[in-house]
């Protein structure tokens, strides 16, 4: 079992089924309307008036309860800030406002729980609460990130502020000393307004982590470029030297045969003293380092000729003309799921044609340094980034600290409320009867334009069919009555 209930496999919803009526009139109307009146009964009744803002506990099955079936998903916040439930853990940060104290509570899950009390530390009496009630806390904000590794460090150094903010109090106020307890208290629990300059001075150190991180990423790439420039002409001309084989010392097969020459020489019973080991040795090394290299710069160079015709055959598209326009009106342009494919397979080879140009394939990067080979992370980026405010003025406590591509958005948290019509209960039932007699109607006069467009069809194919003029041997054979047919009168 999880430790939070919240990431619990609910049971989906069940949309309101289509209502089926009968391809025939029924005989009895009131059966009609009967079906018609449940259908807008069902249609009336809001999806969502009530947020979940707290794990029931009975979502969990305690040992030797017997297994019930999963209550319906409850509507929470993300619902609103993920509908489609993209996103990954860590993407999005729900921060939670105590409505009394104005303390701040920050959450990964869309759903509280008692143990994100542990991030309230005590500081006096009743600074604390024993348990979350549904009642207390309220959303506050909801801060969407494009990558979960982002939203997680913004998550862990908004924590760390509003630790500082509570505990590290007399250095910031220390006016704060002459208060009584209860005063000085209450003012550290207010978190609201430290809230809103804490996540503005995470997004503004983020930003500037992303300006360094960025140009570190082009320092490396710019040194690993070189650094293939300047190498693999170099393993070219090892391996033409080695294939060509003019000097000794490029003939991969003399150098074989001198190594295993050496190897003898040093197990001869004269060449045993302490100088003559050490310059066989180191000859023996010398033509072993010198065969390893040329046998290296060979497989590199036939590797990298292989993957060259791969990426030149993957690039054809690339390399064609016009293709660049093409590729252009695609991505302004793409409905059908031919211009789809189309697409994919050009951004593909455009794709294979700057990894040839760049040389960014395997191959190529498989001679480069630790230090340059391995891809420093990528660096964080601001777009995308969204703060949506259960009260959009909150945003205002960091006027001139947010930085100028963060998205600010109201949080729709009643707008199911607010659509919902709620009327007494004599007017929803006068409602309803006004609302079936209007369905009534407009089925029959659908049902009434469905039968009048088949006798238009069938007149019309019946017209057709009598004025098909007979062609060949048909045309002097008389027309024979059906005996079988019977009479019309």
């Amino acid at each position: 079992m999880p430790r939070s209930l919240a990431r619990l496999k609910f049971k989906a919803s069940t949309p309101v089924a289509p209502l089926r009526l009968p391809k025939r009139v029924p005989r009895n109307p009131a059966l009609l309307e009967q079906k018609i009146r449940n259908q807008v009964l069902q249609l009336s009744k809001p999806a969502h008036l009530d947020m979940a803002v707290l794990v029931n506990p009975r979502w969990k099955n305690q040992p030797g309860d017997k297994k019930v079936m999963r209550r319906h998903k409850p509507h929470t916040l993300r619902d609103l800030a993920d509908p489609n439930g993209h996103a990954k853990h860590g993407e999005i940060i729900y921060v939670f406002r105590h409505i009394r104290t104005n303390q701040i509570i920050y959450s990964l899950n869309e759903l509280l729980e008692d143990y994100h009390l542990e991030q309230l530390p005590f500081i006096g009496k009743h600074s604390k609460p024993p348990t979350i009630r549904p009642d207390e806390w309220t959303p506050h904000c909801v801060v969407t990130f494009p990558s979960p590794e982002q939203g997680q460090s913004a998550f862990r150094k908004l924590r760390e502020f509003r630790r500082l903010h509570e505990v590290s109090w007399d250095k910031t106020n220390p006016e704060w000393k002459q208060l009584k307890t209860k005063p000085r208290i209450r003012r550290i629990m207010d978190q609201k307004a430290n809230m809103s300059a804490d996540l503005a001075e995470v997004l503004r150190i983020q930003e500037a982590d992303g300006k360094e991180r960025q140009a570190d990423i082009e320092e490396n790439e710019k040194r690993a470029k070189e650094y293939l420039e300047r190498k693999w002409p170099e393993i070219e001309a090892l391996a033409n030297a080695a294939q060509a084989a003019e000097r000794e010392g490029d003939n991969v097969k003399w150098l074989r045969a001198q190594i295993n020459n050496l190897a003898y020489q040093l197990k001869r019973a004269h060449n045993q003293n302490e100088a003559d080991q050490k310059r066989l040795q180191a000859a023996k090394k010398s033509h072993e380092s010198r065969l390893k290299k040329l046998e290296w710069a060979v497989r590199k160079s036939e590797s990298f000729k292989k993957m060259q015709a791969k990426l030149d055959q993957e690039a054809e598209l690339a390399n064609k003309e016009g293709s660049l326009e093409r590729l252009e009106k695609l991505r302004v342009e793409t409905h059908s799921p031919k211009q789809k494919q189309e697409l994919a397979r050009l951004e593909k080879s455009f794709a294979a044609k700057t990894r040839q140009e760049t040389r960014d394939d395997r191959v190529s990067r498989s001679i480069l340094p630790p230090t340059l080979r391995n891809r420093p992370t990528a660096a964080w980026s601001l777009e995308g980034v969204e703060v949506k405010w259960a009260d959009v003025y909150d945003a205002e406590f960091a006027t001139d600290r947010w930085p100028e591509s963060i998205l600010h958005e109201q949080l729709a948290l009643r707008k199911e409320r607010e659509e919902v019509v709620y009327l007494r209960p004599e007017e929803y039932a006068e409602t309803i009867e006004q609302e079936v007699p209007e369905i009534v109607a407009a089925l029959q006069e659908q049902k009434r334009a469905e039968i009048e467009a088949k006798e238009r069809a069938a007149a019309i194919a019946r017209g057709e069919k009598g004025e098909a003029e007979k062609t060949g041997i048909w045309k002097f054979v008389p027309e024979i009555k059906n005996p079988f047919k019977r009479a019309e009168a």
